[in-house]
């Protein structure tokens, strides 16, 4: 992407960027991309932000999701181990 600096914005102009950032709850820059791109008929919806690991599906090796699969599960196993254990027999000695 290209950086650009944009001099001699008038008042009125930079008074309603910033107002509509502040609606929109975006930065000045996000607001303004927001704004040229709408200029010219595109829309700028800022980065695209993922709920879950989409993004990644389809980019691993068989290789590389067996490794990955295989650090969760050691992961999840020690979490048990550590976290949940302890309360565990906690609260069955507490019975």
């Amino acid at each position: 992407m290209k950086t650009m600096t944009i001099r001699n914005i008038p008042d009125d102009v930079a008074a309603g960027l910033a107002a509509r950032a502040r609606e929109t709850g975006r930065s000045m820059n996000a607001t303004a991309v927001a704004a040229l791109a709408d200029s010219f008929g595109e829309k700028h919806h800022g980065p695209k932000k993922y709920a879950d690991f989409s993004q990644f599906v389809g980019t691993w090796s068989d290789e590389e999701a067996d490794r990955i699969s295989k650090i969760i599960e050691e992961s999840s196993e020690q979490i048990w181990v550590d976290e949940y254990k302890p309360w565990l027999y906690a609260a069955e000695d507490a019975e």
